[in-house]
């Protein structure tokens, strides 16, 4: 427990919170696939001929950047905005600085990300650290300088 009175978040509770993200990021990835789709059919004259090679590139586009851009931005927004993702208010947790700051800022959200992508890469195994280390704190945190509290 902090000196503020908060715990800090269980690994079962950012679990819960990263599948309720994985959940909205889903849903956002399909509205991008239906305008690639969309834009594709209306340049084949609605099935009646091959679309056009402009129109593959534009779809690609739509599609590459959900991954290159929106997803980075969903997550780096959001923490530096509220210190929480749509999964993350969904739980009640938030991300804050060590020493207890609730602006976590962008400089520290992108080192987050960043975190994340060394985490994912290794087997999960960055996630994992949740699991043993007495903070609570991934490698994304540890990044960052930052740890997940439980809130109200």
């Amino acid at each position: 427990m902090l000196e503020t009175g908060h715990k800090y978040a269980r690994f079962e509770t950012r679990l819960v919170a990263a599948v309720l993200d994985a959940v909205v990021l889903a849903s956002c990835l399909l509205l991008f696939f239906a305008a690639a789709v969309f834009v594709l059919l209306i340049s084949s004259d609605f099935g009646e001929g091959d679309p056009p090679d402009p129109a593959f590139w534009v779809a690609f586009v739509l599609i590459g950047g959900y991954f290159v851009a929106f997803v980075p931005i969903y997550f780096i927004a959001l923490w530096a905005w509220r210190g929480q993702t749509i999964g993350q208010m969904a739980m009640h947790i938030q991300v804050i600085t060590r020493n207890g700051n609730t602006d976590i800022g962008l400089g520290s959200s992108i080192l987050r990300l960043v975190g994340y992508i060394f985490s994912t890469a290794f087997f999960f195994i960055g996630f994992l650290m949740v699991l043993w280390d007495s903070e609570k704190r991934g490698l994304h945190d540890r990044i960052a300088n930052t740890i997940v509290i439980e809130i109200p």
